[in-house]
C-alpha cells in the first residue's frame, strides 16, 4: 500500500536491498572486463566482451517485464538475487586459479541477462511504493541508489583488483547478492494476480502485444523518448563505457586503482543529478530536458581539448575526471525526467512490460556503439582525440534533434488515463 511518506518500511527496505546488490553488480562488472583488457590490452577484445554482454538485456528485458506483471515482484528480487549469489560462487569455485576471456565473458553474459530480469520489476514496483505526489522523488532517490553503488563499485573493486585480483572480487559479489535477497524477503508489494493465463508462451505474446499496442497508438510520443534515448546510448554512453579505461589505462598509461575514481566520478555525477533532479525537473519537465542532453554532449569538448593539446598524463586525468562528473550529473537529470514521465503515462498493468520494452529498445544500440568504438579506438590509437570527436559531434546532433522532439509531448500535469490509484493496484 502506498505510503504519504516517500520513505515508507517497504520503499526504504527496497532501497536498501537496491545498494546491497547493485553494490555487488557493479565491484564484478568494474573488474570483469578490466581482466579482459589487462590481459588483451585490446580496446576491440574489450568493447566486444562489453558488447556481448548487452544482448541478454535486448533478449531478457521482454520476459522481466511480463513477469513483473504476473508474478509478486518482491519474488522476483529475491530469488534472481539468491540465483546470482549462486552464480558468483560457482565461477569462484570454478575460476579461482584463471579467469579466460571466454569465462569472462559468459560470466558477464549471465549477468546482464539475470539484470534484464530483475529491473523491470524494481522500476514497476517504484509508483507501486510511491504517493504520487512523491513519484519525481522516489525516482530520484532510485537513480541515486544505482549511481552511488556504482560509486563505490569501482572504488572498491579498483582497489581489490589492483591488490589480490579478481577471485576475491567474485567472492564480495556473491556475499553482496545473498544479503540483499535476504533483504528482500521482509518486502511487502501490492500485486494482483491476473486471471488472463493459458500457455506460458501465449501468455507472453498477448502482454507483449499489448504493450507494443499501448506505444504505438495510445503513447506514440514515449517512441520519440526511446529512440532519443537509444542514439544517446550509441554515441555516448558507449563511448564513456569503451573509452574511460581506454584512455586512462593505455593512452595514458595510468593505474587501475585511478581508473576506477574516474568510473566513481560517473557515478558522483549521477548522485549529483538525482540530487538536483527535484528542483531541476520541477521547472523544465521532459519537455524542456533536452538541455541536459546537450550538457552531456558538451562535457566531451574538454576532453578533446586535453587530447588534442597533449596534457601531460595526470593533467588530462583530471579534465576527464570533472568532464565525466558534469557530463552525468546532465545525463541523470534527463534519465529521471524520462522515467517520471513514462510511469506516469502507462497504467499499473503495464508498467512491468513498458518497463522492459523501454530497457530493450533504449539498450538496442549499447552493443553496436561498444564494438564500433573499440575498433575506432584501435584504428586511431595514434590520434584517440578523432574518436571523443566523433563522439561529441553525432551527441550534439541527437541533443539539437531531441529539443523539438519533446515540444510535441502532451502534457501530464493531471492524473493520465491509466494513472495510478489505490483501487487499480489491489483487488
Amino acid at each position: 500500500m502506498k505510503s504519504a511518506r516517500l520513505f515508507s518500511r517497504d520503499f526504504t527496505l527496497m532501497v536498501i536491498g537496491q545498494i546491497i546488490s547493485l553494490l555487488g553488480n557493479a565491484v564484478l562488472r568494474f573488474a570483469l572486463p578490466l581482466q579482459v583488457l589487462d590481459a588483451t590490452g585490446s580496446a576491440a577484445a574489450f568493447g566486444g566482451v562489453l558488447a556481448l554482454s548487452m544482448v541478454p538485456v535486448l533478449l531478457c528485458s521482454p520476459l522481466g517485464g511480463v513477469l513483473a506483471d504476473r508474478v509478486p515482484r518482491q519474488r522476483i528480487m529475491w530469488g534472481l538475487d539468491f540465483s546470482t549469489a549462486a552464480l558468483a560462487a560457482g565461477y569462484g569455485l570454478l575460476f579461482a586459479r584463471g579467469h579466460s576471456v571466454a569465462a569472462v565473458g559468459g560470466m558477464m553474459v549471465l549477468l546482464s541477462a539475470i539484470q534484464a530480469l530483475y529491473q523491470p520489476a524494481v522500476q514497476a514496483s517504484i509508483p507501486v511504493l510511491a504517493a504520487e505526489e512523491h513519484l519525481p522523488a522516489a525516482n530520484g532517490v532510485v537513480a541515486q541508489v544505482q549511481a552511488l553503488s556504482s560509486l563505490l563499485g569501482p572504488i572498491l573493486g579498483g582497489m581489490l583488483y589492483g591488490w589480490v585480483g579478481l577471485a576475491p572480487i567474485v567472492w564480495v559479489g556473491a556475499a553482496c547478492f545473498f544479503g540483499s535477497a535476504v533483504m528482500e524477503l521482509f518486502l511487502r508489494i501490492p500485486f494482483r494476480r491476473r486471471g488472463d493465463g493459458g500457455a506460458p508462451l501465449a501468455a507472453l505474446g498477448r502482454d507483449l502485444r499489448d504493450a507494443g499496442v499501448f506505444l504505438v497508438r495510445e503513447q506514440p510520443g514515449l517512441l520519440r523518448v526511446l529512440a532519443l534515448i537509444a542514439l544517446i546510448n550509441l554515441f555516448l554512453s558507449a563511448l564513456f563505457l569503451v573509452g574511460l579505461p581506454y584512455l586512462i589505462k593505455i593512452t595514458l598509461g595510468l593505474s587501475s586503482q585511478l581508473y576506477s575514481f574516474a568510473e566513481a566520478a560517473l557515478s558522483l555525477g549521477s548522485i549529483l543529478g538525482g540530487m538536483l533532479s527535484g528542483a531541476a525537473l520541477g521547472r523544465t519537465g521532459l519537455r524542456g530536458a533536452w538541455r541536459f542532453l546537450l550538457g552531456t554532449a558538451l562535457s566531451l569538448l574538454p576532453i578533446t581539448l586535453a587530447l588534442v593539446l597533449g596534457l601531460p598524463p595526470l593533467a588530462a586525468y583530471g579534465v576527464i575526471l570533472a568532464a565525466v562528473l558534469a557530463g552525468m550529473a546532465c545525463a541523470m537529470l534527463f534519465t529521471v525526467a524520462a522515467q517520471t514521465y513514462l510511469q506516469r503515462a502507462t497504467p499499473p498493468h503495464l508498467l512491468g512490460k513498458v518497463a522492459a520494452f523501454v530497457s530493450a529498445i533504449s539498450t538496442c544500440a549499447m552493443p553496436l556503439g561498444q564494438a564500433l568504438y573499440g575498433v575506432l579506438f584501435e584504428a586511431f590509437q595514434a590520434r584517440v582525440w578523432v574518436v571523443v570527436l566523433l563522439g561529441l559531434g553525432a551527441s550534439l546532433a541527437v541533443a539539437l534533434t531531441a529539443a523539438p522532439a519533446l515540444r510535441k509531448l502532451p502534457g501530464l500535469d493531471e492524473a493520465p488515463s491509466g494513472g495510478y490509484t489505490e483501487e487499480s493496484l489491489n483487488p
